[in-house]
């Protein structure tokens, strides 16, 4: 009798080894979900609606063995997910400007892997600028503040008092001013002052070659 309840146990130990490997993510598997996952490539769009700036997130390559979230109560479980389509871009909009986005990345496949998350990415989204088509940004295109998009939101004073700070730093470091027309013959002069030093030496040579010759008779 002891024997069969000693074989029993070693059953039924074994079964809940083989469940406990069946039912586990292979690192192999997890491993080419991230694989999948570091061909991502993410950037951003925007539209004027109703003349504010709403923005987009594009994701791209992905790959039908993988979801894109973005998880608003992890507890409640509710999120939005991005919707895949036959050019493997995934797309999901309505972010405001400035937002910082988290997106979770998970498996999307039949076996114990699925809905695993293979990785994360964090986007923080621009600024629009309503201040880059100024007069005066006309020849300052340089100036941060001047472009469409920005890192912060301004106001039309703060813009004012940066760009101002900006034209008094131009004035105390101004910009060098190249001429294309003008040559620089330094080059020339050093190259001119070899041959001629060359041209002596040779001279200098053959005089003393011929002073020997001549004390020699």
């Amino acid at each position: 009798m002891k024997k069969i309840r000693f074989l029993v146990l070693i059953l039924l130990l074994l079964l809940t080894i083989n469940v406990k490997a069946a039912s586990s993510c292979e690192s192999k598997e997890l491993n080419r979900l991230k694989e999948l996952a570091k061909k991502l490539e993410y950037d951003y769009d925007y539209k004027l609606v109703n003349d504010k700036a709403v923005f987009s997130i594009n994701v791209v390559n992905l790959n039908e063995d993988l979801r894109v979230l973005i998880i608003e109560d992890y507890y409640a479980e509710k999120y939005q997910e991005f919707k895949d389509n036959s050019t493997h871009t995934a797309t999901i909009d309505n972010f405001k400007p400035g937002e910082k986005v988290t997106i979770t990345v998970k498996a999307f496949v039949t076996n114990w892997c699925s809905g695993k998350t293979v990785t994360t990415k964090v986007i923080k989204l621009p600024y629009y600028n309503y201040n880059y088509d100024e007069e005066k940004c006309k020849g300052h295109e340089d100036f941060k503040y001047c472009k469409l998009l920005v890192d912060k939101e301004l106001t039309k004073e703060e813009f004012d008092k940066l760009f101002e700070a900006y034209l008094k730093k131009q004035e105390v470091e101004p910009t060098p001013i190249v001429n294309p027309e003008k040559t620089d013959y330094t080059i020339y002069y050093i190259i001119g002052g070899i041959i001629l030093a060359l041209i002596m030496i040779v001279f200098i040579i053959k005089y003393i070659i011929k002073r020997r010759n001549k004390n020699k008779l």
